[in-house]
C-alpha cells in the first residue's frame, strides 16, 4: 500500500575542537574520525585527561583545555 525509500543508514561522525585552530571535519567512521584526532594531537603535543561518553557524542577533553568533540551526523 505505502511505498516508503529508506535512504542509506550509514553514519557520518563531525570531529570538532575548541581551544586551538582546527578546521572542522566529517568522517564516514568514528574510528577514522578518532584517528584523526590523536595524530593532531601527537603533533601538537596534547593529550587526553578525560572523556565524556554520551553514546553519540563524545567529548575529549586534553591536558591544556582544548576540547575535541565527535558526534554523529
Amino acid at each position: 500500500m505505502f511505498d516508503y525509500y529508506l535512504p542509506d543508514t550509514k553514519h557520518w561522525y563531525s570531529l570538532a575542537a575548541t581551544g586551538i585552530k582546527f578546521k572542522d571535519k566529517e568522517f564516514s567512521s568514528r574510528q577514522v574520525a578518532e584517528d584523526t584526532m590523536y595524530k593532531f594531537m601527537v603533533k601538537n603535543g596534547l593529550y587526553v585527561q578525560k572523556i565524556w561518553d554520551d553514546k553519540h557524542y563524545k567529548t575529549y577533553i586534553c591536558n591544556n583545555g582544548v576540547r575535541f568533540y565527535i558526534n554523529r551526523i
